[in-house]
């Protein structure tokens, strides 16, 4: 009777907030409507998003915008002359001789010490151009140095962000996965509630049972709840990577889990691949190219300097305040045209030896560090290549579990209908059926996880052969 009478209570509440969720202005119809609003993300969406909205992105591409300017500013420096205009240059001066010299230099007193003012305006343009050895070419080739690092900047942060983006996004996917397993382990627990009071009413088992059943369905309410949380937190990690700010709420596309044998990938093909391609050592190749620039540079304070230089100008000077702020062109223009060629062979003789040998040193240091990089990235992806391996074998022996629990747990159910299983027995096989449930589905997301470690250590995509491609 106490059985009947708590299952009609539980039947008229359920009945009650079906009710009142009908109801027109309802909170959950609006919470339904809020759902059915959000907006369904794909992975594609998700890098696009991303590489227009991610700060990282952004700022490297900010700084290719810079390429252009600096060519053309390189252009001008090196082959146009440096102009010095001088557009107005007036003054005034006066002065009081009180001694002068004779016809032989020796100093007399001078007759006549009066004030003396002279005044002058001048005006010129003055135009030089100085070429260092090979300096004109260095200049160039640097610059280009320069702006090509800079794309290959960009390019390897987008290869990251894109990285980022995918795990983040398949983070979140197993954390949905997980609060989907765990409504299913509720409606599981409940229907073990529902057989345990079912076998309490014919006097089969004992009212712990159903109590053990009911704390059973709380504790994995409890897991569901924190599950969710985490998914939530997991859905907010992706939005801050994708960095947009109006993406407030929405949904994830389900991906289909690309879950192959590693042992059809070549590694020695990979290991070629990343070093030919890899966006981190064609930086590493930049570095030393920069270097060797440096030494050109070094180097160039040995050769021969090449002077030219023009001067026009025109000065009016009189005595007196006639020539102040004289602007009438009255007078003749001057002009000089200079042409110098110098060897500066022993200047700073022992500073530029020192110069080139610290230029030399910074040519070996950086070549030294592209090949400890090729070293590692070897390593990096023979190491990943390995992982995937092992997050495969370790997959095939979650899901070979999870066949053993769930035939387990599906046995252990029909014993204790028939009352030959206890029911901590019985919770001992559901457990363990949980358990390599989300075994199974961490396994699925850390294979996914690995090869994209394997993808940015050879830092472009792998294609995994299929069947009939022989790996061509």
């Amino acid at each position: 009777m106490r059985a009947r009478t708590r299952r009609l209570r539980t039947t008229r509440i359920a009945r009650l907030f079906l009710f009142l969720c009908l109801l027109p202005g309802s909170r959950g119809t609006r919470v339904a409507a809020q759902d059915t609003s959000a907006r369904t993300l794909s992975l594609a969406e998700a890098l696009a998003l991303a590489e227009a909205s991610s700060p990282t992105y952004r700022q490297a591409d900010n700084d290719v915008s810079l390429n252009g300017v600096e060519m053309r500013a390189t252009w001008l420096e090196s082959l146009l002359p440096n102009a010095d205009l001088t557009l107005f240059s007036t003054g005034f001066t006066g002065n009081r001789t009180l001694r002068a010299t004779d016809d032989f230099g020796n100093p007399v007193e001078r007759p006549e010490s009066d004030w003396v003012y002279f005044s002058s305006t001048q005006q010129g343009l003055n135009l030089s151009w100085t070429l260092r050895g090979t300096s004109l070419f260095t200049t160039f080739r640097g610059q280009k140095l320069t702006n090509l690092g800079r794309v290959v900047a960009r390019d390897r942060t987008l290869a990251t962000v894109r990285i980022a983006v995918r795990r983040r996004y398949m983070a979140a996917l197993r954390e949905q996965a997980l609060m989907r397993a765990e409504q299913g382990f509720v409606e599981a627990r409940r229907l073990d509630l529902e057989v345990a009071q079912r076998l309490f009413s014919l006097a089969m088992k004992t009212r712990v049972d159903v109590l053990n059943a009911e704390l059973d369905v709380q504790q994995q309410e409890l897991a569901l709840r924190q599950q969710e949380s985490a998914f939530e937190r997991a859905k907010l990690a992706l939005r801050t990577e994708l960095g947009d700010e109006s993406l407030v709420s929405f949904d994830l596309q389900e991906v289909p889990l690309s879950v192959f044998d590693p042992g059809v990938l070549d590694g020695d093909r990979l290991v070629r691949t990343a070093l030919e391609e890899n966006p981190g050592l064609e930086e590493s190749r930049i570095r030393v190219d920069a270097a060797q620039v440096g030494v050109s540079e070094a180097r160039a304070s040995w050769w021969p300097v090449l002077q030219m230089g023009m001067n026009v100008s025109r000065t009016a000077q009189t005595r007196g305040r006639d020539a102040l702020f004289d602007v009438s062109f009255d007078e003749g223009l001057e002009s000089r045209f200079i042409i110098q060629l110098a060897f500066p062979l022993f200047n700073d003789f022992f500073r530029n030896r020192q110069e080139d040998r610290r230029a030399s040193v910074a040519l070996d240091n950086r070549m030294e560090e592209d090949r400890a990089m090729r070293l590692r990235t070897r390593e990096t992806v023979r190491s990943a290549l390995l992982e995937l391996s092992n997050q495969y074998r370790t997959l095939q022996l979650a899901e070979r579990s999870a066949e053993i629990a769930a035939e387990a747990l599906r046995l252990a159910r029909e014993e204790y209908r028939i009352g030959t299983r206890t029911f901590a027995e019985l919770r001992l096989s559901f457990d363990q059926d949980a358990a390599t449930r989300r075994q199974v589905i961490q396994a699925q997301y850390d294979f996914v996880d690995a090869f994209l470690s394997l993808e940015e250590a050879v830092g472009v995509a792998v294609a995994v052969p299929g069947p009939d491609d022989e790996g061509r």
